[in-house]
Protein backbone atom coordinates (compact mmCIF):
# COMPACT_ATOMS: atom_id res chain seq x y z
CA UNK A 1 0.00 0.00 0.00
CA UNK A 2 1.16 3.47 -0.81
CA UNK A 3 2.41 5.35 2.65
CA UNK A 4 2.94 8.39 0.61
CA UNK A 5 1.15 11.62 2.35
CA UNK A 6 -0.70 13.96 -0.15
CA UNK A 7 -1.49 16.79 2.21
CA UNK A 8 -0.72 19.94 1.47
CA UNK A 9 1.44 18.98 -1.51
CA UNK A 10 2.02 21.04 -4.55
CA UNK A 11 2.61 19.48 -7.67
CA UNK A 12 4.52 21.70 -10.59
CA UNK A 13 5.56 20.34 -14.10
CA UNK A 14 7.24 22.75 -16.63
CA UNK A 15 9.55 23.52 -19.26
CA UNK A 16 10.34 26.56 -20.74
CA UNK A 17 7.63 26.73 -22.60
CA UNK A 18 4.42 26.06 -20.00
CA UNK A 19 4.24 25.62 -16.03
CA UNK A 20 1.52 23.95 -14.66
CA UNK A 21 1.09 23.35 -10.74
CA UNK A 22 -1.79 21.08 -9.50
CA UNK A 23 -3.09 20.32 -5.84
CA UNK A 24 -3.56 17.03 -4.67
CA UNK A 25 -7.12 16.13 -3.99
CA UNK A 26 -8.41 13.37 -2.17
CA UNK A 27 -11.24 11.43 -2.50
CA UNK A 28 -12.70 8.71 -0.49
CA UNK A 29 -16.12 6.41 -1.09
CA UNK A 30 -17.25 3.34 -0.14
CA UNK A 31 -16.79 0.19 -2.44
CA UNK A 32 -17.90 -3.26 -1.47
CA UNK A 33 -18.52 -1.94 2.42
CA UNK A 34 -14.73 -0.98 2.28
CA UNK A 35 -13.63 2.74 2.43
CA UNK A 36 -11.46 3.46 -0.79
CA UNK A 37 -9.06 6.19 -1.15
CA UNK A 38 -7.94 7.50 -4.38
CA UNK A 39 -6.13 10.83 -5.35
CA UNK A 40 -6.50 13.21 -8.27
CA UNK A 41 -4.89 16.53 -9.39
CA UNK A 42 -6.53 19.80 -9.44
CA UNK A 43 -5.34 22.51 -11.42
CA UNK A 44 -4.15 25.49 -9.64
CA UNK A 45 -2.25 27.30 -11.94
CA UNK A 46 -1.35 27.65 -15.89
CA UNK A 47 1.09 29.63 -17.57
CA UNK A 48 2.09 29.36 -20.79
CA UNK A 49 5.54 31.61 -21.75
CA UNK A 50 5.10 32.75 -24.90
CA UNK A 51 8.87 34.32 -25.53
CA UNK A 52 10.38 30.80 -25.63
CA UNK A 53 7.93 29.48 -28.48
CA UNK A 54 9.10 33.15 -30.54
CA UNK A 55 12.24 31.90 -33.02
CA UNK A 56 15.03 33.86 -32.88
CA UNK A 57 14.40 35.01 -36.37
CA UNK A 58 11.43 36.48 -35.28
CA UNK A 59 13.55 38.53 -32.69
CA UNK A 60 16.56 39.50 -34.14
CA UNK A 61 15.67 41.83 -37.71
CA UNK A 62 17.81 44.39 -39.20
CA UNK A 63 16.79 47.90 -39.52
CA UNK A 64 15.42 47.31 -43.29
CA UNK A 65 13.30 43.95 -41.53
CA UNK A 66 16.01 41.62 -42.67
CA UNK A 67 16.69 38.62 -40.85
CA UNK A 68 20.65 38.31 -39.35
CA UNK A 69 21.24 34.68 -40.65
CA UNK A 70 24.15 33.63 -43.62
CA UNK A 71 20.87 32.69 -45.86
CA UNK A 72 19.97 36.17 -45.64
CA UNK A 73 23.41 37.83 -46.36
CA UNK A 74 24.26 36.18 -49.73
CA UNK A 75 26.33 37.94 -51.92
CA UNK A 76 27.18 40.28 -48.79
CA UNK A 77 30.05 38.80 -47.62
CA UNK A 78 31.59 35.92 -45.27
CA UNK A 79 32.04 38.16 -42.50
CA UNK A 80 28.78 39.30 -41.74
CA UNK A 81 26.87 35.65 -42.37
CA UNK A 82 29.38 34.56 -39.63
CA UNK A 83 29.11 37.42 -37.64
CA UNK A 84 25.78 36.57 -37.01
CA UNK A 85 25.87 32.46 -35.73
CA UNK A 86 27.78 33.85 -32.20
CA UNK A 87 24.41 36.31 -31.94
CA UNK A 88 21.90 33.86 -32.51
CA UNK A 89 23.43 31.46 -30.40
CA UNK A 90 24.08 34.42 -27.48
CA UNK A 91 20.91 35.68 -27.62
CA UNK A 92 19.27 31.93 -27.61
CA UNK A 93 21.72 31.35 -24.50
CA UNK A 94 19.91 35.02 -23.04
CA UNK A 95 16.62 33.93 -23.72
CA UNK A 96 17.08 30.31 -22.12
CA UNK A 97 18.60 31.99 -19.26
CA UNK A 98 15.59 34.23 -18.69
CA UNK A 99 12.89 31.70 -19.12
CA UNK A 100 14.36 29.72 -16.57
CA UNK A 101 14.68 32.63 -14.10
CA UNK A 102 10.72 33.39 -15.23
CA UNK A 103 9.70 29.98 -14.56
CA UNK A 104 11.89 29.93 -10.88
CA UNK A 105 10.22 33.12 -10.22
CA UNK A 106 6.83 31.46 -10.79
CA UNK A 107 7.01 28.48 -8.90
CA UNK A 108 8.87 30.84 -6.24
CA UNK A 109 5.55 32.76 -5.94
CA UNK A 110 3.10 29.65 -6.18
CA UNK A 111 4.76 28.15 -2.85
CA UNK A 112 4.78 31.73 -0.97
CA UNK A 113 1.09 32.10 -1.85
CA UNK A 114 0.13 28.73 -1.28
CA UNK A 115 2.77 27.24 1.70
CA UNK A 116 2.60 24.01 1.00
CA UNK A 117 4.41 21.41 3.04
CA UNK A 118 5.73 19.58 -0.04
CA UNK A 119 6.62 20.70 -3.55
CA UNK A 120 7.05 18.01 -6.13
CA UNK A 121 8.62 19.29 -9.17
CA UNK A 122 9.59 17.61 -12.71
CA UNK A 123 11.42 19.82 -15.07
CA UNK A 124 13.69 18.58 -17.78
CA UNK A 125 16.86 17.11 -16.80
CA UNK A 126 18.84 19.65 -19.58
CA UNK A 127 17.85 22.63 -17.39
CA UNK A 128 16.80 21.32 -14.21
CA UNK A 129 20.11 21.97 -11.71
CA UNK A 130 20.23 26.15 -13.27
CA UNK A 131 16.21 25.93 -11.94
CA UNK A 132 17.38 24.70 -8.81
CA UNK A 133 19.82 27.48 -8.61
CA UNK A 134 17.19 30.27 -8.88
CA UNK A 135 14.49 28.79 -6.46
CA UNK A 136 14.35 30.93 -3.10
CA UNK A 137 15.56 28.93 0.48
CA UNK A 138 11.65 28.75 1.27
CA UNK A 139 10.71 27.16 -1.74
CA UNK A 140 13.93 24.63 -1.92
CA UNK A 141 12.63 24.16 2.12
CA UNK A 142 9.57 22.48 0.63
CA UNK A 143 11.15 20.77 -2.51
CA UNK A 144 10.49 16.98 -1.40
CA UNK A 145 10.96 15.42 -5.51
CA UNK A 146 12.40 16.55 -8.17
CA UNK A 147 12.07 14.49 -11.01
CA UNK A 148 14.47 15.22 -13.89
CA UNK A 149 11.60 14.99 -16.99
CA UNK A 150 9.83 16.95 -19.28
CA UNK A 151 6.19 15.80 -18.08
CA UNK A 152 4.34 18.98 -19.71
CA UNK A 153 2.81 16.92 -22.00
CA UNK A 154 1.72 13.70 -20.03
CA UNK A 155 -2.38 13.14 -19.51
CA UNK A 156 -2.98 14.83 -16.19
CA UNK A 157 -4.30 11.76 -14.65
CA UNK A 158 -1.07 9.95 -15.11
CA UNK A 159 1.28 12.87 -13.61
CA UNK A 160 1.29 11.59 -10.26
CA UNK A 161 2.37 8.09 -11.11
CA UNK A 162 6.01 9.37 -12.52
CA UNK A 163 6.33 11.05 -9.05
Amino acid sequence: MNKTNYENVIVIVADLGEMKAFNIKKHEGMVEKKLKISYSLEALSYINYIDPHLSVRNITRDSAGRFGSSKDHVGVGVGNAIGSIPEDHNLKNERKRRSIEDVANDINLIVKNEKPKQLWLAFPQESNIQLLDQLSKETKDVLVKNVTSDLINIETAKILSHF
